[in-house]
């Protein structure tokens, strides 16, 4: 399919295995075919994991990650400064297989890439920030705390940002000195497989990173139950991090980033054209496939008629496809139907719903006027869907965005910062953004999900650095000297 991935097949029939001690393995598990979102041809077969094929990862990562943990930062460091710089290299190889296995244009897909290369060189820093703290005490010690790596850590991504998002929690754990066993999503083992070479080929040792392609139900048990497991990183569904922690001993340190159904409030001061393009980039950017995507539109009643005038134009006009490549087709037929089945079950429930005709496979920017299913306006639809309802004033809009379990992002676009602030304080999510889109978050920037949108520190920044180590403090009392 590529020549990225040429080196990673395990058998004449051009089968990729799973990344074990740096080298490709047939895995003991079923045999998998991967199609191709744009035109589904073959892209390969993988022969995925088995139960023992985990347990050997764990054998291998265990003794690997102390040895790792005890390099200097520098050498560490050097490691993900050389990955970056191999994946902005490769940046054109790697954007055709994310396009290929997630259906996402090509400039979505290697912007991906540079992206994920930056994170590399952030983290590849981290070993000269300042961890820890010094005390004073009232008996004589000194005392001060120091950061340890968790050990071995489970890493589960999701298929909508198959490459940013493992670089996030992978460049991460490997800078504060742990091993990784990385679990890609389903329909992105490929690209997971491609991380992992990389990694290796800049000179990460084989030990300390496992990509372990395989069915949850067939490895599940194995990875979260090990006793030498540190810490689990979850990108997922609020259904996925409750199957996680029903699996882990309750000592085993947690982080999740969920999904959200995530409020862009408009104000009657805002200018609309302005609001109109930062809706655009909120609740359609990758197909709505992003966990910070804008689900819901409280618009003030003075503005109503107008902003949905306007959404109603450039939606109907929109082609399926431009000259910068902006639309992808959904990550999964399964995505595709599930979403269309939501609209069409409640179709009763709301005014009008505005989309372009696409034909048959196709999934465009949909807007639901005044929709009145709780299946709309609270749960998450995950694809290009935005509700559209009126509201009148501020206490109103933050009333009903808070009604839904989830509390990832939420934004509004006014001229008034006193109504601004009114809405930041009062809002349930964990980023809100005034003025700007909600899709968008920089990797240097913690990001911590609220009520069903997250669990534990959260990530980005010194949110994953706090996450993968654990603290420990020391008490000093120096000897006497005669």
């Amino acid at each position: 399919m590529n020549s990225l991935l040429d080196d990673l097949v395990v058998d004449e029939a051009g089968t990729y295995g799973l990344l074990l001690a740096g080298r490709p393995t047939a895995g003991g598990g079923a045999t998998l075919e991967l199609r191709s979102r744009l035109d589904q041809s073959l892209l390969g077969r993988v022969a995925t994991a088995s139960a023992g094929d985990v347990t050997k990862a764990y054998d291998l990562a265990a003794p690997a990650q102390r040895r790792w943990a005890a390099l200097p930062p520098a050498e560490r460091g050097a490691v993900l400064q050389r990955a970056a710089q191999l994946f902005r290299d490769r940046a054109e190889d790697l954007g055709e297989v994310i396009a290929a296995e997630m259906g996402k244009p090509i400039g979505e897909a290697r912007t991906e890439v540079q992206k994920g290369a930056a994170i590399l060189e952030y983290f590849a820093q981290q070993g000269y920030r300042p961890l820890g703290a010094t005390y004073v005490t009232d008996t004589g010690e000194d005392a001060f705390t120091i950061e340890e790596p968790l050990g071995v850590v489970a890493l589960i991504t999701p298929w909508n940002f198959p490459f940013t998002l493992p670089i996030r929690k992978i460049a991460a754990a490997l800078a504060t000195g742990n091993a990784a066993l990385f679990k890609p999503a389903g329909n992105a083992y490929l690209t997971g497989l491609a991380i992992g070479r990389t990694l290796l080929e800049a000179g990460l040792p084989g030990e300390v990173l496992a990509v372990v392609v395989g069915e949850s139900k067939v490895i599940q048990e194995p990875l979260f139950r090990d006793p030498r497991l540190g810490g689990v990183s979850l990108t997922g569904s609020y259904p996925t991090a409750v199957a996680i922690r029903e699996l882990l001993p309750v000592e085993v340190p947690y982080q999740a980033e969920l999904g959200g159904k995530n409020v862009l409030v408009v104000w009657h001061d805002a200018d609309l054209d302005e609001a109109a393009r930062i809706i655009w980039q909120s609740a359609f950017r990758n197909n709505g496939q992003i966990c910070t995507s804008c689900g819901r539109l409280l618009v003030h009643e003075d503005v109503h008629d107008a902003l949905l005038e306007r959404l109603r134009r450039d939606v109907l006009a929109q082609p399926s496809s431009t000259a910068d490549g902006d639309y992808g087709v959904l990550s999964s037929e399964w995505e595709h139907e599930k979403i269309v089945e939501v609209i069409d079950r409640n179709r009763a429930g709301v005014t009008e719903v505005i989309q372009p005709d696409w034909g048959p496979g196709r999934l465009g920017p949909t807007v639901l006027v005044a929709p009145t299913a709780a299946e709309l306006i609270e749960e998450e639809i995950f694809g290009p869907v935005v509700t559209f309802e009126a509201v009148a004033s501020i206490e109103e809009a933050i009333e009903r965005g808070n009604r839904s379990a989830y509390g990832l992002t939420a934004g509004i676009v006014t001229n008034d910062l006193a109504v601004a602030g009114r809405f930041w304080q009062g809002i349930r999510a964990g980023l809100v953004k005034i003025n700007a889109p909600l899709t968008g978050t920089p990797y240097h920037i913690p990001l911590q999900g609220h009520g069903h949108s997250g669990v534990g520190p959260g990530e980005g920044g010194d949110a994953s650095t706090s996450f993968f180590t654990r603290r420990k403090a020391v008490y000093l009392r120096r000897p006497t000297t005669s």
